[in-house]
C-alpha cells in the first residue's frame, strides 16, 4: 500500500510530466505585453468575436494566446475604463458595448440596416442663424455674414451617444430649412434623399478629420461624462455631386463607447434605408424656428 505522502508526490510528478509534454508538443509563444493584450481583447469585444461569457482568464489565454499576467492587467485596464465589471467570485462581465460608427455617419450601421429606430432619440438643442467665422466661410466657400446652425444630442438605447453641431450657408430660406430638418421623425429617410431635398442637389463626398480632445463642461454634462474626459471630435465637410461645399459639422462622441471605422475601396451596397448624417442631423421633435441669434 502506497503511503498518502508518497501517493501525492507521484501524482504531482505525473501532472508536471503531462504539462511538460504538452508544452513540447505546442511550443507557441504567448503575447506578454499588457498593451497588446488590451488591444486584442477590446477589438474582440467590439467586433463580437469574443462572447461576454468567454472572459475568464483561462479562456482568454487559450483564445488569444496571451500570458496570464498580461490578461489580468488588460482586464484591469478595461475595468478602469468602465467597459468591464470585475468582482470576486463573480468573475468578469461586460458593462456596456462599443458602438462602431462608419466614417462620416452618426449612427451605428446596425441601427439603420435593422430599422430599429425606437432605440434612437434625438433632442434638438438649438437651431438659429449665427455669425460666420473666417474658418467656416473658407470651408464652405461663401462670403455670407451669417450661417444656419443646428445642434442636437443623440441618445442610443437611452445612453448619450454624441453632440452634433452643423453649419450650412444661407443659400436656402432659414424657415424652410429648419422646418424640413425639424419635421424629420424618429425614423429618418435615406440621407441621400434628405440631402437632395434640403439642398436641391445630389449628395457627393465627405471629408473627415478626427481628434481626441478633452471634453468641455457643458458638452460633458450632455454626454454624461466628467469635464476633461477624452472624447472623439470629428469634423466633416460634405459636398454635393458638383463638388460644392454644403455643410460643415462637428460631432463630439463619447470616447469610451464609440469606435469610428472606415473602409477603403468600394463597399457593396447594403439593403434597407441607410442614414449617413454627413449633412444636417435629424431631430426628433418639432420646435418653431427662431430668428437670428448671436451666440458666443
Amino acid at each position: 500500500m502506497v503511503a498518502p505522502d508518497r501517493f501525492a508526490e507521484i501524482e504531482k510528478c505525473r501532472v508536471e510530466f503531462g504539462r511538460a509534454r504538452r508544452e513540447r508538443a505546442d511550443p507557441r509563444p504567448l503575447h506578454a505585453s499588457p498593451r497588446r493584450a488590451y488591444e486584442l481583447i477590446r477589438a474582440s469585444l467590439r467586433s463580437g468575436e469574443l462572447e461576454p461569457d468567454a472572459l475568464s482568464e483561462s479562456r482568454l489565454i487559450d483564445a488569444l494566446g496571451i500570458t496570464r499576467n498580461s490578461v489580468r492587467r488588460a482586464l484591469s485596464m478595461l475595468a478602469d475604463e468602465g467597459l468591464l465589471s470585475r468582482a470576486p467570485r463573480r468573475g468578469t462581465s461586460v458593462s456596456h458595448g462599443i458602438w462602431q460608427i462608419p466614417a462620416g455617419e452618426v449612427l451605428p450601421r446596425e441601427i439603420s440596416e435593422s430599422q430599429e429606430w425606437q432605440r434612437l432619440q434625438i433632442e434638438e438643442l438649438a437651431h438659429c442663424a449665427v455669425p460666420a467665422t473666417d474658418g467656416l466661410r473658407d470651408r464652405l466657400a461663401v462670403t455670407d455674414a451669417d450661417l444656419l446652425m443646428t445642434e442636437q444630442l443623440f441618445r442610443l438605447d437611452g445612453q448619450p451617444l454624441c453632440v452634433r453641431t452643423g453649419y450650412v450657408p444661407m443659400i436656402v430660406e432659414p424657415e424652410r430649412y429648419f422646418a424640413e430638418v425639424v419635421a424629420i421623425d424618429r425614423r429618418p429617410p435615406r440621407y441621400e434623399a434628405l440631402f437632395e431635398r434640403l439642398f436641391g442637389a445630389p449628395l457627393g463626398t465627405a471629408e473627415a478629420v478626427v481628434e481626441a480632445v478633452p471634453c468641455e463642461e457643458r458638452t460633458a454634462r450632455l454626454l454624461g461624462v466628467e469635464a476633461g474626459s477624452p472624447v472623439l471630435l470629428r469634423e466633416v465637410l460634405v459636398r454635393d455631386g458638383t463638388g460644392r461645399p454644403r455643410e460643415v459639422s462637428y460631432t463630439h462622441f463619447r470616447g469610451d463607447r464609440v469606435a469610428l471605422s472606415s473602409v477603403t475601396g468600394p463597399r457593396p451596397a447594403q439593403p434597407g434605408p441607410v442614414t449617413a448624417p454627413r449633412g444636417p442631423a435629424q431631430p426628433a421633435h418639432r420646435r418653431p424656428a427662431p430668428p437670428r441669434a448671436d451666440v458666443a
